[in-house]
């Protein structure tokens, strides 16, 4: 047993630069492969052992991730890898502390039997309460704000990807408008440039100055009142119908 613990750091160790690639995995999006709870296990006793307080801050957003994917982590055999009086063992405990103290004050899910452990160590949990940092058996010290900032990150839902907005239903009132281009060539024949821009405005339900509206008011709608005059446009199609029916006899071969 003493061997098989022993060769637990030693190979913990050795394995450092697998735990690293490994924790990339679980990192990565929800569509990645799941880990084992073995490789899982690796990371964290790597996690446990390492020098560098940017890897340390990561082990509460891995049990984290393991609590959001269902992953059940026997922490049991966890510490089982080390002696009891061994620092890494000491490092592996106050870890999950601290890391179960974050996961409930910031409400991310905790993996099964992550209570049950820290339970049993509540001793070294309430020596942890009340600090601002860990430091472990090595020196390396991370701060509590540090364990949160990297779990608020690997918890944070993913972005989704920014989708075209797609373009806003016209208004009752613009698709009640005819055809621009048409409308605007038809008007032509009877307004200047200007008083055209006014009355397409109008109709799109555009907001005018107090000047375009003054103008509108003064000039433009007077002459679509006439426009609109029934009597108008019965004259109107009475000169079009007489033309029509003159360019018909015009257009009759002679003796037909």
């Amino acid at each position: 047993m003493e061997s098989g613990r022993q060769s637990g750091e030693g190979g913990a160790r050795q394995g450092a630069p697998q735990a690293a690639r490994m924790l990339g995995t679980l990192l990565e999006g929800p569509g990645t492969r799941r880990l084992s709870e073995p490789q899982v296990r690796i990371i964290l006793d790597a996690l446990a052992g390492a020098r560098d307080p940017a890897l340390v801050a990561r082990f509460p957003a891995v049990l984290a991730l393991c609590g959001r994917r269902g992953l059940r982590v026997d922490f049991q055999k966890l510490l089982a890898r080390h002696w009891e009086t061994s620092p890494r063992r000491r490092n592996l405990e106050d870890l999950l502390c601290v890391s179960a103290l974050l996961l409930r004050r910031l409400g991310a899910q905790e993996p099964e039997g992550l209570a049950q452990i820290v339970s049993a160590l509540r001793g070294r949990a309430a020596a942890l309460e009340g600090r601002t940092a860990l430091r472990l058996a090595d020196g390396t010290t991370v701060a509590l704000a540090d364990f949160a900032a990297a779990l608020r990150k690997a918890t944070a839902e993913p972005a989704a990807p920014v989708a075209p907005r797609p373009a806003a239903p016209p208004s009752p009132r613009e698709s009640a408008v005819p055809d621009g281009p048409g409308l605007a060539g038809r008007l032509e024949a009877l307004f200047p440039k200007k008083q055209i821009e006014l009355i397409l405005k109008r109709l799109r339900g555009e907001p005018l100055t107090k000047t375009e509206r003054e103008y509108f008011s003064r000039i433009v709608r007077k002459k679509l009142a006439a426009i609109a005059d029934a009597a108008v446009q019965e004259a109107a199609a009475r000169l079009l119908a007489g033309k029509r029916r003159g360019k018909a006899r015009r257009g009759r071969p002679r003796g037909v």
